[in-house]
This record gives structure tokens, sequence and C-alpha cells, in this order.
């Protein structure tokens, strides 16, 4: 996403000087040699010394291990899950930028994952890796995004502008469409995994004080109808107590610990979460059917589409007024995805979360705003109908203005997803 971003550059810096050094010993050696005996021609032609491989574990890495070791010792894992989840889709997001800068002869300067300060760093060959310490987003940095920037002495012309508008627009839409793969992936991986869950008419639990308990049921009794009638799904039953708020039932049933199937008369309450639908006050238990291989491609990618359908019917709603954007399901911010993203890691529903997250992701940064991906793609087709660049003031502005966006939009965010948390 912040692919001109140079937070850290001590790295390539010491890099650059190394290999300074490493020619200037190089050269001296040669001259040295010429006078000495004249044999130094061969000497000339050894290949170069390979670039050496930096490494750096900064004191912050303290900070970040003692921070994931806390939350372990404190049993609050599923806080880490959530969050190595985001950090997980926005890596495979710069990598889709970082992989393709590679493949069309652009120099990567840096590939990060998470913010600085770093807690790690790498240097191999010419590129930066680190892992910095706050896991809210990352970037890649490819040399030369705009003319005036400076880049590393030796680029040549592997710099992002000097590059055909078609090589610079790939590299660009990579990382979306990476997001896009992610989700695709991820939804085969989880019902491959996990199987497709049916609910069952054998209850997995009943909620203390609602109508069953009332009546004496307990997990594992396995309902058979109610008023003479025969069910043979959990949709049927649920579907007669919404219908029927209020109401009094003869709820058949065949107990757990076995014997007769026994008859309970129930008086259903109006449900708390749906007002006008009846409510029981049990869950179902749930069985897995795990499909074959091709069998589960052919259903994550139902559930992609479902992903992508659900998404733009979510900001349908957001848009025409459907829904309120600072309401119980409105938009939410990196806060209330972490949240949402803990319950889900309880609740067994993290990777489908994911799989949303990566869609929304990809797709919100092909809004045609800068410093978004969208944004760069639009300058370049802007500039390719042209037949010039931008100027640079021009660009600096059109920058501010997306960041400014940006930072209101995430305070926004960041401010109702605190609202929600303490019940404001």
């Amino acid at each position: 996403m912040s692919h001109e971003q140079d937070i850290s550059t001590s790295g390539e810096t010491d890099v650059a000087a190394a290999d300074g050094v490493t020619d200037a010993a190089a050269s001296d050696g040669v001259t040295d040699a010429a006078a000495a005996d004249g044999v130094t021609r061969s000497a000339a032609k050894r290949p170069p010394p390979p670039t050496p491989v930096r490494r750096s574990l900064s004191p912050w890495s303290l900070l970040l291990g003692g921070a994931v070791l806390v939350a372990l010792v404190m049993g609050q894992w599923v806080w880490v899950v959530a969050i190595l989840g985001l950090a997980l889709l926005i890596t495979v997001h710069e990598f889709g930028h970082f992989i393709a800068a590679k493949a069309l002869g652009m120099r990567v300067e840096k590939f990060y994952v998470g913010f600085p300060p770093a807690a790690l760093r790498r240097t191999r060959g010419e590129t930066e890796y680190g892992v910095g310490i706050i896991p809210l987003g990352g970037f890649c940095k490819i040399s030369g995004m705009t003319p005036e920037e400076e880049v590393p002495e030796g680029t040549g012309d592997r710099v992002y502008y000097k590059k055909a508008v078609w090589k610079r627009n790939v590299t660009i839409a990579a990382g979306p469409v990476m997001n896009f793969v992610a989700a695709a992936v991820i939804m085969i991986l989880f019902i491959g995994i996990q199987g497709l869950p049916t609910a069952t008419l054998t209850l997995d639990e009943v909620v203390p004080g609602a109508p069953a308990a009332e009546a004496g049921l307990v997990a594992g009794d396995t309902l058979t109808g109610a008023d003479g009638t025969t069910w043979s799904t959990w949709d049927e039953a649920s579907a007669y107590f919404r219908a029927n708020p209020g109401k009094e039932i003869a709820l058949g049933y065949r107990p757990a610990a076995g014997g007769p199937e026994r008859t309970a008369s129930v008086v259903l309450i109006e449900n708390p979460d749906a007002p006008g639908s009846g409510y029981l006050g049990v869950r179902a238990g749930v069985v897995r059917d795990r499909p074959g291989p091709v069998e589960a491609v052919k259903l994550g990618l139902i559930g992609f589409k479902d992903v992508v359908v659900g998404t733009f019917t979510g900001f349908y709603w957001l848009f025409s007024g459907r829904i309120s954007a600072t309401g119980p399901d409105g938009a939410v911010g990196p806060v209330g995805i972490i949240d949402v993203s803990r319950q889900a890691v309880q609740q067994s529903w993290y990777p489908i979360l994911l799989a949303f997250l990566s869609f929304n992701l990809g797709l919100i940064n092909l809004l045609p705003i800068l410093p978004f991906d969208g944004g760069h793609i639009a300058v370049n087709l802007i500039e390719k109908v042209r037949g010039r660049r931008l100027d640079a003031r021009i660009l600096e502005r059109l920058v501010a203005f997306g960041t400014v966006l940006l930072v209101m939009l995430f305070l926004f965010l960041t401010f109702n997803d605190v609202k929600r948390l303490f019940g404001g």
C-alpha cells in the first residue's frame, strides 16, 4: 500500500558503504599488483565478491517479544492470533508488489511487515527486509516512484518511473490482486480442513433460564417435532420456533440418557435479539462433512463468490443508509477489526472473517485516490493519455489531499470503534 515511504535507511547505507569499501580495496589491489609485476589483468577479471548478508536485531525486538509473551501468559492468545492474521493479509498485499517489481526489472530497496521501529532487519542482496513492532501496516519501497526521488547508486534504469505504464500498473495492481487470490485460497482451505458444518436436531447447549431449560431439556437431547409435526432438519425446527412467539407447544424429544421419546409443554418467548420471532433457548449441535480436494476447491470458490457479493451488499447498505456508519453494524476501523477478529477466533469462524478482510483490503486499495494503489494506477493512465508526466507539485498536492482524507477516516473509525467497545 505504501510504496514510496522510506522510513529507515541505515541498513541500505551500511551495505552501500560496505560495497564502496570493497570496490575501493579491489581497485587498490589491482593498481598495486600492476605496479609490482604487471600480472593483474587476470585479477581484474575476477568476479566481485558476493554482497554480504547483514542482520540486525534491535532492542525493539525485546518489546515485541515481551508483548507477545505477556499476552500468551495472560491467556490472551486470541489477540495474538487476531493481530497475526491482519499482519498476514498486509504481508500478502505487499508481497504482490514485491514479486511484480522484481519480475519486471525494478529495484526493491525495502520490504517491511509492520511499521518501524524495526524489531528485526536483514539486508540480502540489494533489499532490506524487516519486521516492525507496529503490526497495522507494511510497505514495499520501490526505487524511483518519482523522478525527483533519490535512488541508490547503481540502480540505473531499474527505477519505477522509467518503466512502461503497463509495467508500473501491473506492479501496483499486484497488491490488491494478491488479496483477492488470498481470500479465495482461505475459503478453499477453510472448507477443505474444517469441512461443511450442518446443524442437527441434537442440542449442543441449553440456555439457562430459557423456555427449554424450564421444560427440563438438557444438552444432548434430540428434538423430534412439535404439535404432531415431525422434523428431519434443524432448519424445520428453527422455522417453527420463529413462527410461534408466545405460543405453548407440545415439544417432542429423545432424552440424551436414552429411553422412550418424551413430550414437554413449552411456552416460546419472543427472541430478545429478533423481535417478533419465537425463542426456545437452545443451540443446535453441528456435524462436519469434509469434502474431497476437487469439491473443496469448488465449494471454496462458491464461498469466495459469497464474500464478494456480501462485501458489495454491505457497501450498498452503508451508502444507501440502510445501516448507519456509526451504528453497531456500521463501518469499523483497526481497533474494531481486531476486536471482531478476537471474537471470530473464539467462535471458530476467523478464516471466514480473514477472507472478507482480505477482499476488502484489496478493493479499498483500488480507490483512485493517492496514496492508495488505485491512485497510482490512475496517475499512470493520465500520464499515458497526456504523453508526459504530471508536475511534481500536482502529485504532492494529490498525495497530501489523499493522506489527509485517510487520516481523518482513520480517526473517525477509531473513535467509533472505541465508542462501541465502551457501550457509547
